[in-house]
């Protein structure tokens, strides 16, 4: 696939995102026909699917392997805006949370943005420490608890100006998110002894993953301690903060890192 068609594609995505975001606004709801929100919902979620899909298919081809669509910080992004969408799901089915769907819907389509301005044909490095079978189930386990600290971060920031009361919802995204950071973490810990022959070794990478979990685990018992709510929002912001600071890190920066080939 070409550059521009690529491009194009990830474009319209993010605008199908976009759009049934703007449909599910409550001023634009009741103007619009409700169909024109699920058709734009429907578009981008087949965009979204069929790119990890095509991702997944040059990596086959590329590589002459089966490499997960997670070899660039681009093809990352694709799959983490896809990833938006079992978060939504487990949040109103499970949860109980209703109405709350134009938040995952903005996140989708400000993630998607990111990968219309990235080289399509970058492609990290393939050390052994990545062919493991540890790597497929530690991403996607990072991939969801940050996909629910966007959503916790963005309902937060909102209620600021609001006035509503959004502290249940914000604590089901952070009581869902620490078991998936968890076993993120447990998982790249096997998985480095399994590498590196030790489970930790104050990498920086490493060590901001640390803190992003001590944040959200004190979000946790801020939460379950009535004395101690008021204090979960500021960590629900700081959490955010170090999520980007983790995830961008070394991938963006190119910090000297064990973890600089992510």
């Amino acid at each position: 696939m070409s550059n521009w068609v690529m491009k194009l594609l990830l474009a319209l995505c993010a605008g199908c995102y976009a759009g049934a975001f703007v449909c599910s606004l409550e001023r634009f709801e009741k103007k619009l026909r409700p169909a024109w929100k699920w058709v734009f919902t429907g578009s981008a979620l087949a965009l979204n699917t069929g790119l990890v899909v095509y991702n997944y298919i040059i990596n086959r081809i590329t590589n002459g392997a089966s490499y997960a669509p997670f070899v660039s910080m681009f093809q990352v992004l694709i799959f983490l805006a896809l990833t938006f969408t079992p978060v939504w799901l487990f949040v109103e089915k499970v949860c109980r949370y209703k109405g709350y769907h134009w938040y995952f819907l903005l996140a989708s389509a400000i993630v998607m943005l990111g990968p219309c301005f990235m080289d399509i044909h970058a492609v990290w490095t393939f050390p052994p420490a990545l062919q493991s079978v540890f790597f497929v189930p530690h991403v996607i386990c990072y991939m969801l608890s940050y996909s629910l600290a966007a959503i916790a971060f963005l309902i937060a920031f909102v209620s600021l100006f609001s006035g509503k009361n959004e502290e249940g919802v914000c604590a089901c995204c952070v009581r869902t998110l620490f078991p998936f950071m968890s076993a993120g973490m447990f998982l790249g810990a096997v998985w480095a002894d399994q590498v590196w022959g030790e489970f930790w070794a104050w990498d920086i990478k490493e060590c901001w993953s640390l803190c992003t979990w001590l944040d959200y685990m004190l979000c946790l018992h801020c939460y379950r301690r009535e004395n101690l709510r008021k204090y979960a929002k500021i960590l629900v912001f700081t959490g955010f903060l170090l999520v980007i600071i983790t995830f961008l890190f070394s991938n963006v920066l190119k910090v000297s890192s064990t973890h600089s080939y992510s």
